[in-house]
């Protein structure tokens, strides 16, 4: 009976140290098993449900080719679809030309009132072998993702770092997906890089 006991008490013992995520070890340090901090996810393509940045990233994509192509109801879809999501250009070209897709909206559609600001967004072109520097903040806690999409030309590499230069994560392909949480409230470097013989065009999203 006492033996049944030790090993009841035992296998209790073994659940809550398994739900507190860390148990000591006999030393008085840290057993095998305790849980380990979340690392940085490069996501493949259908990994997962697309987010709200691929939703963006996608619609800016589309928007970009319906306008090289000149088809006015495909465009207009991309547009709305980018008001919906409350898309926000990070810079005075992108807000042109989000000004130019929503002048392609039906005049009946409904304005856009009292809405927070969605996912943010830029546009960048690089050529063979060049890259550029970013920089942008996100909140500790919080799931952060950056989204790129290739609109024309091959498709580039990026590689994110945090304030301690540690790498969250280096990836490349069209679609580009880094998704983490930061632990503290930081700004992170992002880097982009052309490894391609040709000219890339792209859009990154920030959510």
């Amino acid at each position: 009976m006492k033996t049944m006991m030790k090993q009841t008490a035992a296998g209790i013992a073994a659940a809550c140290c398994a739900l507190a995520g860390a148990c000591a070890g006999p030393d008085g340090g840290p057993a095998a098993h305790a849980a380990a901090p979340a690392a940085a996810t490069a996501a493949a393509p259908g990994a997962q449900a697309p987010g709200r940045a691929d939703r963006v990233a996608e619609a800016l994509v589309l928007a970009a080719e319906a306008e090289r192509t000149q088809d006015g109801a495909a465009l207009a879809r991309a547009a709305q679809r980018l008001d919906r999501l409350g898309a926000n250009p990070q810079s005075e070209a992108d807000a042109a030309a989000m000004t130019r897709w929503r002048a392609s909206l039906p005049a009946d559609a409904p304005p856009l009132r009292g809405r927070a600001l969605g996912p943010a967004y830029r546009s960048g072109a690089l050529g063979p072998g060049a890259a550029t520097q970013l920089h942008q903040t996100f909140l500790g806690g919080r799931s952060a993702q950056i989204v790129v999409r290739v609109s024309r030309g091959p498709a580039p590499r990026l590689v994110v770092r945090d304030q301690s230069d540690r790498e969250v994560c280096e990836v490349a392909g069209d679609p580009i997906k880094c998704r983490w949480v930061p632990l503290y409230t930081q700004r992170h470097l992002i880097e982009i890089l052309n490894d391609g013989p040709e000219k890339s065009e792209f859009y990154i999203v920030f959510d």
